[in-house]
């Protein structure tokens, strides 16, 4: 695989380079597999987390990002017909 990192795309190398270092990861290709494992299990989990019992709104917010939104709504109340 080949991944463009000329002209429009050298910020690519930057973003690479700030994972590795979050990854303890020691190349590029590392940083950018660690990120796809770290993303596939954090999905997981925050599939998991929206379900627990201490989850709220703010909880939902604080772990949302840019790509991923979490939502935590409560719904109570009553219906007479």
């Amino acid at each position: 695989m080949r991944i463009e990192t000329s002209d429009r795309y050298d910020w690519r190398l930057g973003l690479y380079d700030d994972v590795g270092q979050l990854l303890n990861e020691n190349t590029r290709s590392g940083a950018i597999d660690g990120a796809c494992e770290f993303t596939q299990e954090m999905l997981r989990n925050l599939e998991r987390a929206v379900e627990h019992e201490d989850m709220t709104e703010e909880v939902a917010d604080i772990l949302s990002t840019s790509t991923v939104t979490i939502e935590y709504h409560l719904e109570t109340g009553v219906s007479v017909q």
